[in-house]
């Protein structure tokens, strides 16, 4: 689907989930990577990511999954030609329709198919967050797999796209 065959909501849903500089920063977040870095150095472990939705879409798209420092440098010189080549709403776009979403579906249109029965087109506000909700983890927050978890996250989204001012506290 294009960007204007979708609610306005659904995207920026993903941008508040995944990206929310995503329209003020170059193909590197290098503010979201310190605060990645930061978060993950203080727990000890990996409890954060600082990729942008342009370098989600590199690996998207070439499909390199490797976790070496290797595979981030090709990714982020992949991540500054892609944003040569295309624009930001672009990218949007393509990451939009290429992401892997749970229970085989590739795409938002696919995964709102999947998970309610309708077009991507046709989704609700609620709906919205619970897809994009489901980007960092999608066999984990699935709605079929844990109605719960989906439900708390998708009020995270909600959460957020109130902060970013996409919609007000009356529709969340």
């Amino acid at each position: 689907l294009s960007l204007p065959e979708m609610p306005a909501y659904l995207p920026a849903a993903f941008l508040a989930a995944e990206d929310r500089r995503f329209f003020q920063h170059d193909a590197v977040d290098f503010s979201g990577l310190l605060r990645a870095f930061r978060a993950n150095w203080e727990a000890g472990r990996v409890v954060a990511g600082g990729s942008t939705i342009s370098q989600q879409t590199t690996k998207l798209l070439t499909g390199d999954r490797a976790r070496t420092y290797g595979r981030k440098w090709r990714e982020l010189t992949a991540t500054a030609a892609l944003e040569k080549r295309f624009t930001k709403r672009e990218i949007l776009e393509i990451y939009l329709n290429h992401i892997y979403l749970g229970d085989g579906a590739h795409g938002v249109d696919a995964a709102a198919r999947a998970y309610f029965g309708v077009s991507a087109r046709e989704v609700t506000l609620a709906q919205a967050a619970m897809l994009a909700g489901l980007a960092r983890a999608p066999s984990l927050q699935s709605p079929r797999r844990d109605p719960a978890g989906a439900r708390a996250r998708a009020h995270r989204v909600l959460a957020g796209m109130v902060e970013t001012g996409a919609i007000t506290r009356e529709q969340a």
